[in-house]
């Protein structure tokens, strides 16, 4: 029984509370009724100039809360994350100098340099990420990769692991001359493309680097179009050289085949193809150089001329 009582009086408190909850939410939408302003009616009572004023100041007002509305709100999340991306990297940098200095160290000592194959992953990891790309600029990341790339004290290049994912990801770095100029990167990169002991695939990725990272400073443009190739005469450059008989050419080969051991046996094919600067000049009839080419193209000129005009006086005769 004193279950049920106190329950009533509960509902009955409740009951008695609602009303005065009801009129202070209307007093509070009451308080927070937004003031409109003059209609075009009460701007019709008022006089010419004050109603011309006011349209003046509601148009202000209109054009002023629709920039604050379209003007795009910087997140304190946003700055919590870029500052956090530059500790990161700065943490980052100071990591890679500090493996360099112990794996030079230990190089000294004649130990085994492993403190930067240790850290490779992580370095790998960062520099994939696009979005910690600007941090990276910033805190100077690059200053860690060329110390990576330098020779040991000793003479001998960083472990094989480290040159192929350095030069696997450089080409995929928007890297420009600034960044080179702050970091050094370029005089290590150039250094890979004088190197005889440096692989074929990382001199020649070393090459497409430094050819790119010049053409700004040589003002080169990177289309093929663009390109300057020299051209020379086949026929000129051939007309000195004495031409050389099929005999002589079968007797070169019999030179060849003597210091062979097992004559019957597949030879394996050598690369004998150099590298040519110089392209031929060609020869090939579609040129506009070629006189009897440069009057077929005006005779089909002139016939399609003839053709349309007569076409026209048909057509014209037809009407």
């Amino acid at each position: 029984m004193p279950a049920k009582r106190k329950r009533q009086r509960r509902r009955e408190r409740g009951d008695e509370e609602a009303p005065v909850m009801s009129v202070g939410k209307a007093q509070r939408k009451r308080k927070t009724k937004v003031k409109k302003g003059p209609t075009e009616e009460d701007l019709l009572a008022l006089p010419p100039e004050e109603a011309k004023k006011l349209r003046l100041d509601m148009e202000i007002d209109t054009i002023l809360k629709s920039k604050k509305a379209s003007r795009p709100k910087k997140r304190k999340k946003e700055d919590d994350l870029d500052q956090f991306a530059d500790a990161e990297v700065s943490q980052l940098r100071e990591e890679m100098l500090n493996a360099a200095d112990l794996d030079e160290q230990a190089n000294r000592e004649k130990l085994p340099a492993t403190m930067k194959l240790r850290l490779l992953s992580k370095v790998m990891n960062a520099l994939r990420k696009s979005s910690l790309w600007q941090s990276i600029v910033d805190n100077n990341l690059m200053e860690g990769v060329r110390r990576w790339l330098e020779p040991l004290p000793d003479k001998s290049l960083p472990a094989l692991n480290i040159q192929r994912e350095f030069f696997g990801i450089l080409p995929t770095l928007d890297i420009d001359t600034a960044v080179l100029k702050e970091s050094k990167l370029g005089r290590i990169v150039l250094f890979y493309t004088k190197c005889k002991r440096v692989h074929t695939d990382i001199m020649r990725t070393a090459v497409n680097l430094v050819a790119m990272w010049s053409r700004p400073i040589t003002k080169r443009s990177a289309s093929y179009r663009d390109r300057a190739v020299r051209v020379a005469d086949m026929s000129a450059a051939d007309s000195g050289a004495p031409h050389e008989s099929l005999n002589v050419i079968l007797a070169r080969a019999k030179e060849g085949e003597r210091n062979r051991t097992r004559k019957n046996a597949v030879m394996i094919p050598q690369r004998e193809l150099g590298t040519y600067t110089v392209a031929p000049r060609s020869n090939a009839g579609v040129l506009k150089s070629n006189v009897s080419v440069d009057m077929d193209i005006e005779r089909r000129k002139r016939n399609a001329d003839r053709l349309r005009s007569l076409t026209r006086k048909m057509g014209s005769q037809k009407m």
